[in-house]
């Protein structure tokens, strides 16, 4: 059985700041943030500009960020890639899905998914890390269902709603991400970077 989904990833640009803003500014949203959510508007504001414009016309950029779209839905989430070492061809991996109802389901897995091609593939990456906190359940599992493995536990790392948690320190080799895809290459066809890349092709073939 093969999974099948509209959404797609595409670079994020300044045209986008609002919308992220509005992810940023959602307490549900921070609860998942990796790093210390307590910050101004304004401060927030000038780190996503930052973020946005700091890796245009570099040919071998130290983060790129993805959104994860939906033509029925519009923007869903985004994918960073930071930290990008291009000698040690390793990276760390932060996912963020905006709209609550979609956190636990198919649209983060699939996104998770063609990005980590994308890293593997496109940017010839050897290893990307990523780290979760231990409440955030769906989020590592999506990572343990790719291949990764859990490396480390940063004990009572983050502090949320007055409690202390755990967070997860986890690493993916491009050989156990092939793998997984190897095992799963019947239904993964229809959610693959190819496929996501063909389909808009395809579509504008028919439309001409």
């Amino acid at each position: 059985m093969s999974f099948t989904t509209d959404s797609y990833l595409r670079r994020a640009e300044r045209d986008d700041l609002d919308a992220i803003l509005a992810w940023m500014e959602d307490p549900d949203f921070r609860m998942f943030l990796y790093g210390d959510p307590a910050q101004s508007t304004r401060q927030t504001r000038e780190k996503i500009i930052m973020m946005l414009g700091r890796s245009a016309g570099q040919a071998m950029p130290p983060a790129v960020y993805l959104l994860i779209e939906s033509k029925k839905d519009g923007l869903l989430g985004m994918i960073s890639l930071q930290n990008i070492s291009w000698r040690n061809r390793s990276c760390n991996i932060d996912v963020y899905v905006g709209a609550k109802e979609r956190r636990n389901g198919m649209i983060a897995a699939l996104a998770v998914y063609r990005a980590l091609e994308y890293a593997f593939d496109e940017l010839n990456l050897h290893r990307i890390n990523a780290f979760v906190y231990a409440f955030n359940r769906a989020s590592w599992r999506i990572l343990e269902k790719a291949g990764a493995v859990r490396e480390m536990t940063l004990e009572r790392h983050v502090r949320r709603d007055g409690e202390l948690h755990d967070a997860y320190g986890y690493g993916l080799l491009r050989d156990e991400f092939n793998a997984m895809r190897q095992r799963f290459a019947g239904a993964a066809k229809g959610v693959a970077l190819s496929a996501m890349i063909e389909s808009p092709a395809r579509e504008g073939d028919a439309e001409s």
